[in-house]
């Protein structure tokens, strides 16, 4: 799954400008229900701002007038630029590791001539593994297996012999020597015969 179908477009977006006032900035991101917004300079992406960064720096600086403050210090003084950026056409997974391991609030993403076109947020990795891994289809079953060849042709078989669809599945390290889990949905109405198959076919059933 790439990165273009999930991010949330240009277009879309509400953004900030370098020379806007931190007044104007807090009272869009207010308005949104933000907690960070991207700045631009004209169509350049340059970083984003913090809504905490905006309070934190008002209480360290002390002193200043509230409304001095709101209309005097601008977007420039306050934004960010350590951030990670990623191109449209890179996979999902790729993102979800940059997002965790930069700690950044979103990550700009980028087109092949390096044009900002929008941004791919925590929640729209979230949005994206829900779609991989159906989460709101059919039934959950965790199979654990030995990491042996065959097993889960072997798995897979004894679904099909029960004409149940798979309608996906994920492999992942179960923490335990030669062995792997298996997160497997399927749609099926009798979840109970399907468990005793793959059961008696020689894997545990979570």
């Amino acid at each position: 799954m790439y990165v273009k179908n999930h991010m949330l477009p240009k277009d879309k977006l509400t953004t900030l400008e370098l020379g806007e006032s931190i007044g104007s900035a807090l009272e869009k991101i207010n308005q949104g229900d933000f907690l960070s917004l991207p700045v631009l300079d004209g169509n350049q992406f340059k970083g984003y701002l913090m809504k905490e960064v905006i309070f934190r720096n008002y209480f360290e600086t002390n002193g200043s007038d509230r409304d001095e403050y709101l209309k005097n210090t601008k977007v420039e003084d306050l934004y960010s630029t350590n951030y990670k950026s990623i191109n449209e056409n890179e996979y999902v997974e790729n993102a979800s590791y940059l997002l965790k391991e930069w700690r950044t609030p979103f990550l700009p993403v980028f087109d092949i001539r390096n044009n900002f076109v929008g941004i791919l947020t925590h929640n729209s990795i979230f949005n994206a593994f829900s779609e991989i891994f159906g989460l709101e289809k059919g039934t959950r079953l965790v199979v654990d297996m030995l990491d042996i060849p065959g097993q889960l042709a072997k798995l897979a078989e004894v679904i099909r012999k029960e004409n149940v669809n798979i309608i996906n599945f994920a492999a992942v390290d179960a923490k335990i020597l030669d062995v792997y889990r298996v997160i497997i949905r399927v749609n099926t109405k009798d979840v109970t015969k399907l468990v005793e198959k793959i059961k008696k076919a020689g894997f545990k059933v979570g």
